[in-house]
């Protein structure tokens, strides 16, 4: 008779952030990380997203008792948190509870304060893994060495169980198609601004297409914002402009919950002119896809990127018209790691702690 051996029991995980939708560079990581992780690890969620799901458990709901239950349930938190309220009170909560602690750490602004900067210094050496998603924001956060890793927040989208595009997406992207325009893309969480300017850089990319209209260059341009919360009115604004420029046949500002990678697939050409970033997620996809991104210069880009001088709209729009004329002959292809090779990577961090 053999022997007989227990499976080996698998460790709990209390995954922590903005579970989409609406779907954020974040958020559609953290998702993704569930995905690639389930059959490693039991995973719970806690919510952070101000889009309240009846599937999942939200911290914004203030039922402390509740949370603090799956934390006693798991044997560490692994925190997304975008907003340093949320992890202090995160890395607190699970100190008292004797639990490890895994934390990303998706963007850190060069603008900290000093007193700040030391404050998430202390607290977030509270942690027994820090993941930085790049080697940049390092250098303005003084954190353990033995405790950090420096991995982008690239994970592979699963194609097949990506949502199929909003049936009226399709429609535009078949219309736009069939009148021999080439389709560019691209998407914001939301509206903010940094420096008193537009982060994802919606009004540049207005400018561009006014530009290429008038140049007989046949273009349409998607540009998706995930979520509109407090900015309508810079929504609207931005919808009068494009009405009132005369690119309502050139330029779709939308508001869907969809996939931005089913979006890419069927996309021209890609841009992401942000005037901040942590690593997006979204340049990383479109390098997956083979498809030409043309992004800001404003961190380190990945192999293969495009880049232009950010916030110089003269130069966006330079490289924009070369690389429409010259499709994407002279991009880097780049050998993207498999999807075993970020299971492996993440199950072998993990089970360190």
């Amino acid at each position: 008779m053999a022997n007989w051996q227990p499976v080996p029991k698998k460790k709990k995980m209390l995954l922590v952030g903005p579970v989409p939708p609406p779907a954020g560079g974040v958020s559609i990581h953290l998702w993704r990380l569930k995905h690639l992780l389930s059959d490693q690890f039991e995973i719970d969620l806690v919510d952070e997203s101000r889009n309240i799901k009846p599937a999942f458990f939200n911290i914004r709901q203030k039922k402390f008792l509740t949370y603090w239950k799956k934390i006693a349930w798991s044997d560490f938190l692994f925190i997304h948190s975008g907003l340093n309220t949320l992890r202090f009170f995160h890395i607190l909560s699970a100190k008292l509870l004797g639990k490890k602690i895994v934390m990303t750490l998706h963007a850190y602004p060069e603008e900290k304060s000093g007193i700040n900067r030391w404050l998430d210094e202390r607290l977030f050496s509270w942690c027994d893994v820090i993941i930085s998603v790049n080697a940049e924001m390092l250098e303005r956060v003084s954190l353990p060495m033995h405790k950090t890793f420096v991995q982008y927040a690239f994970l592979p989208p699963v194609m097949e169980e990506e949502k199929e595009l909003p049936q009226k997406v399709q429609q535009l992207l078949s219309e736009q198609k069939a009148a021999g325009k080439k389709i560019i893309v691209s998407n914001a969480w939301r509206l903010d601004r940094f420096n008193n300017q537009d982060v994802y850089g919606v009004d540049m990319c207005i400018a561009a297409v006014q530009k290429l209209k008038a140049a007989g260059i046949p273009v349409h341009f998607i540009f998706n914002i995930a979520t509109i919360d407090m900015f309508g009115p810079a929504y609207e604004a931005y919808q009068q402009e494009i009405k009132s420029n005369g690119l309502s046949d050139s330029f779709s500002l939308i508001n869907e919950e969809l996939s931005f990678v089913k979006l890419m697939e069927q996309a021209d050409l890609v841009v992401r002119p942000t005037n901040t970033d942590g690593d997006s997620l979204s340049i990383r996809e479109a390098i997956f896809l083979n498809k030409p991104i043309i992004s800001s210069d404003v961190v380190k880009r990945p192999e293969g990127t495009i880049l232009f001088a950010n916030r110089n709209q003269a130069a966006f729009e330079a490289i924009l018209l070369k690389v429409l004329q010259d499709g994407n002959q002279g991009a880097v292809t780049i050998a993207s790691n498999s999807y075993d090779y970020y299971k492996s990577y993440y199950t072998n961090l993990l089970g360190t702690i």
